[in-house]
């Protein structure tokens, strides 16, 4: 009896105790808000966004604005209209909120430059948590801004014109679209194992995409493990499910172009994925006859377009020069924010009517191979060294 009592006084005891304490922890006021470093009037004064971004502006220098932000300063202002009212805070009593723009030029500037957010942080004199809470609120954003005019949901009428373009451009006919699938590198996640370990010997999820003849995608997938094969991803994607099911059909079969035989429109591809009355790949082998090898040699040009694709997708985002450090879900918002960009930097800054000679552009003339050599400048694009 005694020693029950003996232990409920001392849980008595253990209770006040622990009471005072959090009574103490309450009471105790922040030394500061906000770290000095990161006060709002030294982010005004000596923060890139409202420094280097406005001297940009001011001089006209169109060329290191575009180098600076991957776009032109008409294309900015389109893109932060698009964003500004889903970015948009409210001022409240304690502190003035971080503007629109600026929380773009964070943004953008994470996906153009690979640094890591630690390193943003001190650069925007944003703290740790805000800059990860401003990168994952704009890329949400951005996606929902773009998705609809500028990754729009594949039609037989699209394919159509996508057809008639890979003609005229790369000599293909009833090619609507190239595919492939690219490795996005990331840091092993949680307690994976090795199913995010790929045959190139790192850790990745797929990005599976369809592209059209000038260098935008069309359709594009993420998040499937690295240890996947690019046919078995494809295999498992909607739009593959839709096409073999007959709920999406490719446009009807058409003549070839000086003959009367009707052909079925086809999506172009590597060795990686089957051959399928949608899906056209090369003859297997070496030692092929002619024709075989004109075919291969046509079929081949055409599929270097999503090559390209990549290529300049990660040349210009250079986050995916490095491991991406951060969780699955916001590895997939990385790769869908960029690829909304790239199209809609393909569309708004190039207009869409081929390579264009203008430096400034989202891809210049030299960026992408030429002709039949792999010569394009995103593949001379060095890895950064300093992240």
């Amino acid at each position: 009896m005694e020693e029950e009592l003996l232990l409920l006084l001392n849980l008595q005891l253990l209770q006040l105790l622990l009471l005072k304490k959090r009574k103490k922890t309450r009471e105790r006021k922040r030394s500061v808000w906000v770290r000095p470093i990161f006060d709002v009037s030294r982010r005004i004064g000596q923060g890139p966004y409202l420094n280097l971004m406005k001297e940009l502006i001011i001089s006209n220098d169109v060329i290191m604005f575009a180098n600076y932000v991957r776009m032109t300063p008409e294309s900015w202002n389109c893109l932060l209209g698009k964003v500004f009212n889903k970015l948009e805070k409210s001022t409240t009593n304690m502190r003035i909120p971080i503007s629109p723009a600026e929380r773009l030029c964070v943004t953008i500037r994470y996906l153009a430059d690979g640094k890591t957010q630690k390193s943003l942080m001190y650069e925007h004199r944003h703290g740790h948590s805000t800059t990860v809470g401003i990168t994952t609120e704009t890329m949400t954003a951005i996606i929902d801004a773009l998705k609809d005019d500028y990754l729009p949901n594949l039609s037989t009428e699209n394919m159509k014109e996508v057809a008639n373009y890979f003609y005229s451009r790369w000599n293909l006919p009833n090619c609507c679209g190239a595919i492939d699938g690219k490795h996005i590198q990331e840091v092993a996640p949680y307690k994976s194992g090795s199913t995010y370990y790929n045959y190139k010997n790192f850790f990745s999820i797929v990005l599976m995409a369809v592209c059209d003849a000038d260098y935008k995608f069309t359709f594009v997938d993420t998040g499937a493990p690295g240890s996947r094969s690019d046919g078995g991803v494809f295999s498992d994607t909607q739009f593959a499910r839709d096409l073999d099911s007959g709920a999406f059909r490719l446009p009807p079969d058409a003549f070839l172009p000086g003959s009367t035989t009707l052909f079925p429109n086809f999506i172009v591809g590597d060795e990686a994925f089957p051959l399928k009355s949608y899906i056209m790949r090369p003859y297997p082998g070496q030692y092929l006859d002619h024709q075989k090898r004109v075919f291969n040699y046509r079929l081949s040009r055409a599929r270097r377009i999503i090559e390209n694709c990549f290529g300049i997708l990660a040349a210009k985002w250079r986050i995916f020069f490095t491991p991406i450090h951060t969780s699955l879900e916001k590895v997939n918002l990385i790769v869908m924010s960029c690829v909304s960009l790239h199209n809609f930097l393909r569309v708004d800054s190039d207009g869409g009517d081929g390579v264009t000679v203008i430096t400034a552009r989202y891809i210049n003339v030299g960026d992408a191979d030429q002709g039949d050599e792999d010569n394009g400048q995103w593949r001379n694009v060095p890895a950064p060294t300093d992240t």
